[in-house]
């Protein structure tokens, strides 16, 4: 039996989790040989060379010479290129099933084998008992709200966090997704919430939030009110205060897995925990959130040799229903 209270912090609960290391990797740079230079020198020595045999060898005209700046041209090209970010998206040449092309530094969104999002399917999904817990310390913040170009995300400050065996993992940020990226039995929803957390060494724990056509949400709607116009600026909102325990569903059953990043490089070693009650927001709020985000979900992934756990076995406990009460 799961056991919930809430505190002046938030929610603390007997939730099943447990977090493995974030993979990493650094690129090189290349040598880079001095075109320009070399340019010179090749050119002072046919000058050179002409003059010490004018008489026998005609001088170098522009046109011979045209082919060596058209190699310094595309040269040029090439390293300007080299040294930007490649850009990734969620259609087309930049589309998902391109990320692991794209640069070498995102080869596992390609090779990877424990690949996020994925289809949380119930039937198949494993019982489980005696999970270990985390606890839950959410307190509430200014909102700093920003859209990234991919999805819209509130900045959270230290000082709130979950702690899963005595660990604990800081709330850096939650963010949106239209539609979902996780599916159940099948299904995408209109919008999935993505609450992140990272501890001192780096391991992430992300909790999932799957929202369905309903009710008006009215913890959505002080977001949506301030969604920004443009794209890369972080907007503080002192006197709008967020919590995301307050998205928190009354059932408290949930899916477990080991998977990654849903966007490039796609590292893997993150431990996913997807609420399994939908939580309800209005038609009206839902199109909004998509008009800024359009389509940023990545395409379901296979499990390969993993395993879905689950939290539950049978029909929900009375305690699993337990609705949250004010009091944050």
């Amino acid at each position: 039996m799961q056991k919930f209270q809430l505190s002046a912090w938030g929610l603390v609960g007997l939730l099943g989790w447990s977090v493995a290391a974030l993979a990493s990797g650094h690129g090189s740079v290349p040598l880079l040989i001095d075109l320009e230079k070399e340019a010179e020198q090749n050119s002072h020595a046919v000058s050179t060379h002409t003059k010490s045999h004018e008489k026998s060898k005609p001088a170098v005209t522009s046109h011979q010479a045209k082919p060596h700046s058209n190699t310094h041209q595309a040269n040029k090209s090439t390293h300007s290129k080299s040294t930007h970010a490649v850009h990734w998206s969620y259609s087309g040449e930049g589309g998902p099933s391109h990320w692991g092309d794209l640069d070498s530094k995102y080869q596992m969104c390609k090779i990877g084998r424990n690949q996020s999002p994925v289809n949380l399917m119930d039937k198949t999904a494993v019982n489980t008992v005696g999970l270990p817990g985390f606890d839950v310390y959410y307190r509430d913040a200014p909102m700093k709200i920003i859209y990234n170009g991919h999805a819209l995300q509130i900045n959270y400050p230290l000082g709130s966090y979950i702690s899963i065996n005595g660990n604990r993992y800081e709330l850096l940020q939650f963010h949106f997704h239209t539609p979902s990226e996780h599916q159940k039995n099948g299904f995408n929803y209109p919008m999935e919430m993505h609450i992140v957390h990272k501890d001192g060494q780096g391991n992430l724990a992300v909790i999932g939030i799957l929202f369905q056509e309903g009710e008006e949400n009215e913890d959505l709607a002080d977001i949506i009110r301030y969604l920004p116009k443009d794209t890369g600026k972080e907007h503080l909102h002192k006197y709008v205060k967020v919590n995301p325990v307050k998205f928190f569903p009354e059932s408290k059953l949930f899916y477990k897995y080991s998977g990654s990043l849903t966007t490039p490089p796609c590292s893997e070693g993150v431990y996913w925990m997807v609420f399994k009650q939908p939580v309800e927001a209005s038609a009206e709020q839902l199109q909004a959130m998509k008009a800024l985000m359009g389509d940023n979900n990545r395409p379901v992934q296979p499990y390969f040799s993993r395993s879905i756990l689950k939290s539950w076995n049978g029909a929900p406990a009375a305690m699993d229903m337990m609705p949250l009460t004010p009091g944050y």
